[in-house]
């Protein structure tokens, strides 16, 4: 039915008139409509990982896991080498491709054959290598738009192909004619030439490498020692992935129990790790690879922030609440202005207005207000956009122009408008015109102040939630923050390079130690706190060597200057040192206790079987725990050891702050730079690394913060709507108790009474609920702050402070407005 264009202007007309109460309308749905309109955005990128591959429903990643003898499950991100051959052995798949990270630094040639100049080979944003080695089945899977060349030139070694991206970067130009046939050098040695080039994916993407070497250069030049064959199965864990495409109709769960009974066939569990079991490969969604939880940063070699379902799901819900918030405080504050619109009702149902068109005219004016508080929303996105910059991933932008926003707009508007608008419009258009012309309510109990308290008590019973689990949330990431580490990070900067010769790093160490501002410079394998280190497997023996116990544990390579350097403690024995006739190492305490020792410092002088070299290490010192991960996870096993030539990190400790600290940068650089020419110089502070490990409870914090407000300043918004309808319900009645003597602080109390036992009411409700999720949620970490009943008391008097300020403002107003001026209409 066409609208006509006299109700809009009526419409209007009421909204004008009633400027106050359309402003709250107004800001209240803009607020809702913005936070839906930012989670959709998140949402909808994150959800759009990968997803546009030809055929994307039917691809997989081969994986597995295997649970260790203390029942932690590791997860595997490819297949092992001794599968060779199974995509012929398992039916169902059409397609198949293999690739292995490679890469440290890219050295581009100018056609005379100098370098022009050296890069890092990183993603950008991340230390995730861009480079593969792979074939021409892998652009099968995953096709991209040949601007030059095709996948073929991938048969022939030593050839690369490169993203037009990356092109440009290198050469200066993306014209095919003056790319093909250039040569770029990989680690200094291995030199490639330039077959092929492609366009950059412009969707979301895991995969999103931009050079691709081909795969029969590994057997051709001295990449045979890191990739031994070309065959598809020769992966190695952690460095290379393998795809699949399973042909129409195949179930993956059959095709998971045949990867699972082959694997124990072939490798049994004790094999790959001592005592471990449970061993088995499985098919892992394309469409599950950006949110999974098994994914680690150092099993996919990827530091970018994934999604994690259940936060994403969960801001969905919030988006939902809010918004609901929103019409609610619309709902009330409509029905209180309903009250002063009863004559406006009585009079147009005389004149012959039906109760369908009093109801349309009224859904005209919420369909204004909505578009009104749309256009509002809309100029509020890109402002909360770069204010949550952090929290919210880099990809996500408002697109004005986007069929697929729109389409989202004009859902929301819709929905918010019959959500908002038809309760109120029912309300209004069923008013009786005999009563309506009297200015009296209805006396059978349409006014619905029974609905407005529970509306009321439902909101502030959310915002209790969310008040509630900010403050347990920003308790356990200020646990996590302040709580002692072990080690003192203060000032400490990280320099890495994966490709150093044995005596690089150290001669930089020196370097660096000697410049103005810096306190100490050492060797390392890496930070103590962070990235996973590496495994290694070490046998004790005791009882005259006839009994034994095989542990796996995390290796940090160290010399005598790594305890001290971090400020670490010894809590029994001596550190590490460097000789000839015995090699010392050191153990953390849980280590010990690992070993079986109840107390840990009786681990001293006994001897550990290195399984990889045969060589025995000497237990000098056990170090007190300290973290090496987040504080989601318990500390591990630890062992340092003095295998300095494997050392590819410096620490440096600044001994200054401020704007020095880019002097000394600025020095440590161009030590660098003499020392290695063409590398790039990066550097990282070992705080800000330790900051990435709680990027996501940083996130979630902010979040719930901003959640909190919005649903705190929504509900008092409803609050207010709800005081007003009451105190103008109730005008009369205050009159005639001042006549008879009422105080104004009698008559405000009197007013404020019963939204404060609304609130108490909402907190006795929340609190249950609020300590049911909070405990849940800290379960996840293996070291939290402790739960107390402080929480719920700073949260309730938070919730009645705003309550008392809210409907406070308007008691008081109205008790002092003058008994004549209300009572005079008699």
């Amino acid at each position: 039915m066409p609208v006509n264009p006299i109700s809009v202007k009526v419409a209007w007309r009421n909204i004008l008139r009633q400027r106050w109460y359309s402003l709250i309308h107004v800001l209240g749905l803009a607020i809702g409509i913005c936070v839906c309109i930012v989670i959709f955005l998140i949402g909808r990128y994150e959800l759009s990982f990968d997803k546009f591959h030809p055929d994307a429903n039917n691809i997989y990643r081969i994986v597995g896991d295997v649970q260790d003898k203390d029942g932690n499950l590791v997860f595997l991100n490819s297949p092992f080498k001794e599968v060779a051959g199974i995509e012929h052995l398992i039916a169902g798949f059409k397609a198949k491709t293999s690739f292995h990270i490679f890469g440290s630094t890219v050295s581009v040639l100018a056609t005379n054959g100098r370098v022009m100049k050296t890069y890092d080979n990183r993603q950008e944003g991340s230390y995730a290598l861009s480079t593969i080695l792979t074939g021409p089945d892998f652009f099968s899977l995953f096709p991209h738009v040949w601007l030059a060349g095709d996948s073929s030139v991938l048969n022939q070694p030593g050839h690369i192909v490169l993203a037009q991206s990356v092109a440009r970067k290198y050469f200066g130009t993306d014209k095919p004619d003056q790319i093909l046939g250039r040569q770029v050098i990989y680690e200094d040695s291995l030199t490639l030439t330039v077959a092929g080039i492609v366009r950059d994916w412009s969707r979301p993407s895991d995969l999103n490498y931009t050079s691709f070497i081909s795969i029969s250069t590994a057997p051709e030049s001295w990449l045979r020692d890191r990739i031994p064959t070309t065959d598809w199965s020769s992966l190695q864990p952690r460095r290379s992935q393998a795809f699949v495409r399973l042909e129409k109709g195949v179930d993956p769960t059959r095709v998971n129990a045949e990867l699972t009974e082959y694997i124990h066939k072939l490798i049994p569990a004790p094999v790959l790790f001592t005592g471990a079991s449970h061993l088995r490969l499985y098919l892992q969604s394309l469409r599950d690879m950006h949110y999974t939880p098994d994914f680690h940063p150092a099993d996919t070699g990827d530091d970018f922030p994934k999604a994690y379902l259940p936060l994403l799901y969960a801001l969905m819900w919030v988006a939902l609440f809010v918004l609901g918030l929103a019409i609610i405080n619309f709902i009330n504050l409509s029905t209180a202005q309903s009250f002063q619109r009863m004559k406006e009702v009585g009079v147009r149902k005389v004149m012959g207005s039906s109760r369908g068109a009093l109801a349309g005219q009224f859904l005209i004016e919420t369909l204004l207000l909505t578009v009104c508080a749309l256009a509002l929303s809309l100029l509020l996105v890109l402002p909360a956009l770069r204010l949550f910059g952090d929290s919210i991933p880099a990809g996500v932008r408002f697109r004005f122009w986007d069929g697929g926003n729109w389409l989202f707009l004009l859902g929301i508007t819709v929905f918010t408008t019959l959500a908002a608008g038809y309760y109120p419009a029912l309300l209004m258009s069923s008013y009786l015109p005999v009563l309506s012309l009297k200015g009296s309510l209805d006396k059978s109990g349409k006014g619905g102040v029974g609905l407005r308290r529970a509306l009321i008590i439902f909101q502030f019973s959310f915002s209790l939630l969310f008040i509630i689990g900010s403050l347990v949330i920003g308790r356990q990431v200020r646990y996590m923050r302040n709580s002692d580490k072990g080690f003192n990070s203060d000032g400490v900067v990280t320099v890495d390079y994966p490709g150093a010769e044995k005596g690089q790093m150290r001669l930089y160490a020196e370097a660096v130690s000697h410049l103005p501002g810096v306190k100490q410079a050492i060797l390392q394998g890496h930070a103590p706190m962070g990235r996973d280190h590496p495994m290694a497997t070490f046998v004790y023996r005791w009882e005259n060597m006839k009994k034994m116990r095989e542990t796996t544990v995390e290796a940090e390579i160290g010399d005598s200057s790594f305890i001290p350097f971090y400020q670490m403690r010894l809590v029994a024995g001596g550190n590490v040192y460097e000789g000839e006739n015995v090699v010392p190492v050191l153990v953390n305490e849980t280590y010990a206790r690992t070993l079986g020792f109840k107390d840990p410092t009786q681990a001293c002088g006994k001897q550990l079987l290195y399984r990889e070299n045969g060589l025995w290490y000497t237990i000098s010192g056990i170090v007190k725990d300290y973290h090496q991960t987040s504080f989601h996870e318990t500390i591990r096993p630890l062992i340092i050891i003095t295998w300095l030539s494997d050392a590819k990190s410096v620490a440096v400790r600044l001994g200054v702050q401020g704007d020095s600290v880019k002097k000394v940068m600025s020095a440590m650089a161009s030590k660098w730079r003499t020392l290695f020419p063409g590398v790039p110089f990066t550097s990282t502070s070992l705080q800000d690394t330790i900051d990435r490990l709680y990027l996501e409870e940083n996130r979630t914090a902010l979040l719930m913060q901003s959640a909190t407000v919005i649903m705190i300043l929504i509900s008092c918004m409803g609050l207010f709507g709800l005081a007003l309808f009451s105190a103008s319900r109730r005008a009369k009645e205050i009159g005639i108790r001042k006549v008879l003597g009422a105080t104004v602080a009698g008559v405000s109390l009197l007013i404020s009474r019963e939204f404060l036992l609304l609130v108490v009411t909402a907190i006795l409700i929340a609190s249950p609920l609020a300590w049911f999720l909070a405990t849940t949620w800290l379960r996840d970490f293996g070291y939290r702050t402790a739960m107390d009943g402080w929480v719920f008391v700073e949260a309730g008097g938070a919730a009645l402070l705003l309550a008392v300020a809210t409907v406070g403002f308007q008691a008081f107003r109205v008790a002092r407005v003058n008994p004549v001026d209300v009572l005079r209409d008699e």
